[in-house]
């Protein structure tokens, strides 16, 4: 095989992997967008401090306990020179031994009351929640090592809909707070081990009886620098939480953990990239155009980054408004630094991967203790002084010094092109977005606004070409050829009118985006147009999340629903929504008027889809189904042609007269 077709092939995987992972997480990213307004209505500032707490808690418990066994399952697990089976199962032993040794402390500090103020009565659900989210670490990375992607998306998007359903549940309808958030992840992350390990049949890649001890000395070497380097990293980004907590209160750290949303959306992004970067960077670490390999994905990655967070800086304020409670408005303030420090966060992590390809995670760990040393100082002097921008300004700082320092070191060990001049580029214009959109500096000053726009057309021209031309490969040919004639200067004018109608209708309070979802809904019924009934709804749904509550949201889209199977009479997916609008129903106006609600559904839809329950039926109780009768088509009526005679009047066909052969014989 030649080198230009395994390259090739190297690109194909990544964007084929990449699109596997996007699809899978894309639901349960999208469910954490949705969650959050569920979060900052139904739970006080002081709630979601405490909540916030616990997870990072959480967090910092996990690669303890679990001795981040996940990093070496996957990067062993890849590796053709290793058993799987071994891999998998010292995978478990050393989980099994850290929760042994967790529930052994964990009842000592809560009787003790050491951490009251932090953990406040959730000792035994936060033991199971590291219980259950460390397992489906491991479980979820080994199936990566499988290879087995769609897996691994499915199991994705089904541990969102088991999120969902338990938030609905267990805040909205029994508003249990904080404990029926962390009951709503622990059901899900216990019922997706299970589902992992009937459907990959994880259990015939577990053996106690004789485990390797050498492969498990390899394992630790590897893993055990990792623990130090991700506590760093979670002290990084923890350290602001607990010093916000110490210094203001749980309610001002309330109110940055929401202006922590919006920047999460650039991390998002890197997410879905990252999983399928971390398995092509190992499985490409010996090929001979690794540099050129690296050198092309870092490329497309910071393109793709810088283009993401300047739309995030010009639409920080409307996305505040829709997406946040009403007693989070002010974290707008301190989102736009923070969206600056994700773009170095990802970079930090992209240049991370090469420590872990090439084995070398001391050098990870001491370039997380230098961010680590940055952020926790600057915390202490900042916060004090200047509020909740200290600790968006000390996380800037730890992630651009810690950048430049793996800028340097990692390209010892692969030394492929930063692109330092781009880098220089794009980072001066976004933080003049920055600079405009943060408040005190702009008081009096609403025009400087106007520039957001301009400086957001000059990082999509300066970032486009390098993702383009490997887009145009995958995408549709339809669609290429309908880019191509709008162009990149059309798409650009309709990329900042959608941003000035979403601003347009945030300043008018939402009433622009429902004559618009109302006025798509009308249409898409009156010409039967799903395409238009679909966004009708969606934008009527959305609209109603942001201005009042889920159940309101809910009830407006399944009035609309109703409507769209009334004309469409889909049965599958119409069906599906309404039953999710009517738990938002019976939530919000109560059990009464949600089961009369639902009544009257399942009633207009069996009348509706009467023929298609009665043949389930049918096939389900071995009636057989009655022939159907055929009619028959008379032939249509036509002249008779000449030499013919028509079959309908009784004329016969004249065949002509065989002509005598002359030949004689």
């Amino acid at each position: 095989m030649s080198e230009a077709v395994v390259k090739k092939s190297s690109y194909k995987k990544l964007f084929s992997n990449t699109v596997i992972f996007a699809v899978g997480s894309f639901s349960s990213k999208l469910l954490i967008i949705l969650l959050v307004k569920v979060y900052t209505t139904y739970l006080s500032r002081e709630e979601l401090g405490v909540n916030d707490v616990i997870t990072q808690i959480a967090n910092w418990l996990q690669p303890i306990v679990t001795m981040t066994i996940s990093e070496a399952v996957i990067r062993f697990g890849l590796d053709k020179a290793f058993d799987k089976k071994k891999v998998f199962t010292l995978g478990n032993m050393i989980c099994m031994a850290g929760f042994a040794v967790l529930g052994m402390i964990l009842p000592i500090v809560a009787i003790s009351g050491v951490a009251d103020k932090y953990l406040s009565g959730y000792s035994l659900l936060l033991y199971v929640y590291v219980v259950t989210s460390g397992l489906k670490l491991v479980y979820s990375t080994f199936v990566r090592a499988l290879e087995k992607v769609k897996l691994f998306a499915i199991n994705g998007i089904l541990t969102t809909l088991l999120t969902l359903i338990g938030t609905v549940v267990f805040i909205i309808g029994f508003k249990m707070g904080n404990t029926g958030y962390l009951l709503s992840i622990i059901i899900s992350d216990g019922l997706s081990v299970v589902f992992l390990t009937f459907s990959a049949k994880l259990w015939r890649y577990i053996e106690f009886r004789r485990p390797d001890k050498a492969l498990l000395r390899i394992m630790l070497y590897y893993s055990i620098p990792l623990i130090p380097a991700q506590l760093l990293w979670l002290i990084t980004n923890s350290s602001d939480s607990f010093m916000t907590t110490a210094y203001m209160g749980s309610a001002a750290n309330g109110v940055l953990s929401a202006a922590y949303k919006i920047p999460n959306l650039v991390a998002t992004v890197y997410f879905m990239f990252g999983q399928a970067w971390n398995m092509s960077a190992i499985m490409e670490d010996d090929s001979d155009d690794r540099n050129e390999f690296y050198s092309n994905v870092f490329e497309l990655n910071q393109c793709l980054l810088y283009i993401i967070a300047a739309g995030c800086l010009l639409a920080v304020r409307p996305l505040t408004y829709i997406w946040l409670g009403p007693e989070f408005q002010d974290s707008a303030m301190y989102s736009p630094l923070l969206i600056f420090s994700s773009v170095f966060s990802c970079f930090v992590t992209f240049l991370g991967s090469i420590y872990l390809t090439s084995k070398r995670t001391a050098r990870s760990m001491a370039t997380s203790l230098v961010s680590g040393i940055i952020n926790v100082g600057l915390n202490v002097i900042l916060i004090p002084r200047i509020g909740l921008y200290g600790p968006a300004i000390s996380t800037v700082a730890s992630y651009s010094v810690v950048f430049i320092i793996r800028a340097y070191d990692s390209r010892k060990i692969v030394p492929f092109d930063l692109k330092i001049r781009k880098i220089a580029v794009n980072v001066a214009i976004l933080f003049a977005m920055v600079l405009i959109d943060m408040d005190e500096m702009n008081k009096g000053h609403e025009w400087a606004f106007a520039f957001l726009p301009f400086l957001f057309g000059i990082i999509f021209l300066l970032n486009y070409k390098p993702l383009w031309e490997p887009l145009s490969r995958r995408l549709p040919k339809k669609a290429v050829r309908v880019l191509k004639r709008l162009g990149i200067f059309r798409i650009m004018l309709l990329t900042l009118l959608c941003f000035s109608f979403i601003a347009l209708g945030v300043y008018m309070g939402g009433w622009l985006f429902y004559f618009v979802g109302g006025l798509l809904l009308a249409q898409g019924i009156l010409l039967r147009s799903r395409w238009l009934a679909y966004p009708g709804t969606a934008i009527l749904f959305i609209t109603g999340l942001s201005e009042s509550t889920l159940g309101a949201a809910g009830f407006i889209a399944a009035a609309a629903l109703l409507l769209m199977l009334i004309v469409f009479r889909n049965g599958g997916t119409a069906v599906l929504l309404l039953a999710a609008a009517d738990i938002c129903i019976c939530t919000y106006f109560g059990r009464a008027i949600g089961g009369l609600a639902i009544c009257g559904e399942l009633i207009l839809i069996i009348i509706l889809l009467r023929k298609r329950i009665a043949r389930t039926v049918g096939r389900l109780l071995g009636i057989p189904e009655k022939p159907k009768k055929r009619r028959r088509r008379r032939p249509p009526a036509s002249r008779p042609r000449s030499g013919h005679k028509n079959v309908g009047t009784g004329t016969a066909k004249k065949h002509p007269a065989r002509k005598k052969s002359t030949n004689r014989r």
